[in-house]
């Protein structure tokens, strides 16, 4: 009787564990690619600040952290990140001033620009030699 409790014990633990884990992105190459496909151009949609094409890069760059391998995973995060951070500030900003709001908002962000350019060019090059997929000129700065 007590063997039978401690494997229904066992056999829940180890349904509950996998129950929860087929929920979880799946970290691949593939789904990075994907990803990243869908998000290629986002630094021209990022300076024209065109809703309608910014919109849909940017979640797919937000997508790409969770599906993003360990290796290019930082990199991943912090560019999503940054440009989530920013274009939170930019939505927030009347239509006239979405310009104004990103130059300021990159302005204060300076410090961070090197550290960004460097995640960037890490994504970038990544994406290169395992999607052979280019995602633009990482070098290039955001001005509006």
């Amino acid at each position: 009787m007590v063997v039978a409790v401690g494997v229904l014990l066992i056999a829940a633990v180890v349904g509950g564990t996998l129950l929860k884990q087929s929920g979880e992105p799946v970290r691949s190459v593939a789904a990075l690619c994907a990803q990243l496909d869908q998000a290629k151009n986002l630094d021209n949609a990022l300076t024209s600040l065109d809703p309608t094409t910014l919109a849909p890069q940017v979640h797919a760059l937000k997508a790409s952290a969770p599906v993003s391998p360990k290796e290019i995973e930082t990199q991943v995060s912090t560019l999503s990140e940054f440009v989530g951070s920013l274009l939170q500030e930019v939505d927030a900003a009347a239509p006239a001033d979405r310009r104004k709001v990103l130059a300021d908002s990159l302005a204060r962000r300076e410090a961070e620009i090197d550290g960004i350019t460097a995640a960037g060019q890490a994504v970038q090059d990544w994406a290169a030699q395992n999607c052979n997929l280019d995602l633009g000129d990482s070098s290039s700065s955001v001005t509006p």
